[in-house]
């Protein structure tokens, strides 16, 4: 019994204890729920920061101006002879010597270029000796008719004298003649005719007048056919004076022929035959020689040479160019597809390349015509002085010009589906204004209608 009451004392005891326990625990715990509370707010909702606005950026503007709109083709060529020409062999062959190089300055004649021609040098000289042998076997053989050469200069030298009294005797003198008395006959039928048109005309006048006048017609008319006939007999002598003189001409030239058949004996026909045969073999080396030898055609300066000794040379390819000194020109190796938008005579300007103060007006003297021309380069002419040769110029020639009108750059221009426009500012603001489009460049853009000069574009 003692002990169930112990037990449940102790029990209310506990009870107790945790009781009055109870009010601070719940107190704390509130109190820190309080402290707790701003924390997780501040976790939950952070600072704002500020984040700065970027300026707004001016667009462009553009002014709306009048002026030239030109499409302009640049290229650069170099200054170099007008008058140029380009050396190869006929033949093919290994080159020997090439005694020039660019730039030298030659005369003509002057040996450039040869093969290796060692047997040709001495077939010519066996055939120059056997030429030689020949001329000297013929004139050991020609004996030579003094009296034969004697009769043959005195027959020449009446050749001569017969031609020159042919000729002193020539009848132009009655064709003269005779031509002014047929203009006089045939203004005596004219006036005739007139005399008697006047005396029909007047039907007043007496028979015996007008059958007058008919005779003197009648009259005129017969002057006039013998005027004629004495004419065409002059004209009928002339031409036979002529085949006379003719004829004079050539019995001089059978006279010389036998003065110098008379002069060479006659000789033995078998040394002639071979005498002929040794210089056509003497011609027939030198020949071959030629073709193996290059000289220069005029004085000038060498341009380009394309060969050196031991290069095996083709047939008819360009070995050397040579060109006269002055003048020279711009000479440009462009597409041909640029070269032919031009034309010659097209007006333009150039300059010594990064030197605007050069520039002068030049014009186009020479385009490829096609593509399968050999020389592809394209001319241009100018008056620049002082410059040297293979220099580069820069060359600009307008394809296209169009004279005082508006423009405004390429940027200014906007366009949208099929629409395009320019964006004016305006008293009430932007505005936009369709136009019409001419002649377009890089740098400029013809404005044919649609807004005004002295307009402030906005760019997009």
């Amino acid at each position: 019994m003692f002990v169930r009451v112990f037990k449940a004392a102790l029990l209310l005891t506990l009870i107790g204890i945790v009781a009055a326990c109870s009010p601070n625990t719940a107190n704390n715990n509130a109190a820190n729920g309080a402290n707790n509370a701003p924390a997780a707010l501040a976790q939950a909702a952070p600072t704002a920061t500020p984040i700065p606005t970027a300026p707004a950026v001016a667009k462009p503007t553009y002014l709306v101006q009048r002026g030239d709109v030109q499409n302009i083709l640049d290229f650069t060529g170099r200054w170099q002879p007008r008058d140029q020409m380009t050396l190869s062999f006929e033949i093919a062959g290994t080159v020997r010597r090439v005694n020039v190089k660019q730039g030298d300055a030659v005369t003509a004649g002057q040996l450039l270029v040869d093969y290796q021609i060692t047997d040709l040098e001495n077939q010519l000289a066996s055939a120059q000796l056997s030429l030689e042998t020949a001329q000297k076997n013929l004139q050991n053989g020609a004996t030579g008719d003094v009296q034969s050469v004697a009769d043959a200069e005195v027959a020449l030298a009446n050749a001569k004298l017969n031609l020159e009294s042919t000729k002193a005797n020539s009848p132009w003198t009655s064709v003269a003649s005779a031509k002014q008395q047929l203009i006089s006959a045939q203004q005596g039928v004219d006036n005739a005719q007139r005399n008697y048109d006047d005396a029909l005309s007047h039907p007043e006048s007496p028979a015996s007048t007008v059958d007058g006048a008919y005779q003197q017609l009648q009259s005129a008319k017969n002057s006039l056919i013998s005027a004629q006939i004495s004419y065409d007999s002059a004209a009928q002598n002339f031409n036979n004076h002529n085949f006379q003189v003719q004829q004079a001409e050539n019995s001089v030239i059978s006279a010389q022929l036998n003065l110098d058949k008379a002069r060479a004996g006659g000789g033995d026909a078998s040394a002639t035959q071979s005498l002929l045969s040794a210089q056509l073999n003497v011609d027939q080396v030198k020949a071959k020689i030629a073709q193996s030898s290059l000289y220069a055609p005029i004085d000038g300066t060498i341009l380009s040479v394309s060969v050196k000794p031991g290069d095996q040379a083709a047939a008819f390819a360009t070995v050397i160019t040579i060109g006269r000194p002055d003048p020279k020109e711009a000479v440009a190796s462009i597409a041909i597809t640029d070269a032919q938008k031009m034309s010659v005579g097209t007006v333009g300007v150039c300059q010594v390349l990064n030197h605007p103060e050069t520039a002068v007006q030049c014009v186009v003297r020479r385009i490829p015509s096609t593509s399968k021309e050999a020389d592809q380069t394209t001319r241009v002419a100018a008056s620049l002085d002082n410059v040297a040769a293979d220099q580069l110029i820069e060359v600009q020639m307008p394809l296209q010009v169009s004279k005082d009108v508006l423009w405004l750059p390429p940027t200014a221009i906007r366009t949208f589906q099929n629409r395009t426009f320019v964006v004016i500012q305006t008293a009430d603001g932007p505005r936009s204004f369709d136009v019409v489009l001419g002649l377009q460049t890089t740098d400029r853009v013809e404005i044919k209608s649609g807004i005004n000069e002295g307009d402030v574009a906005i760019g997009p």
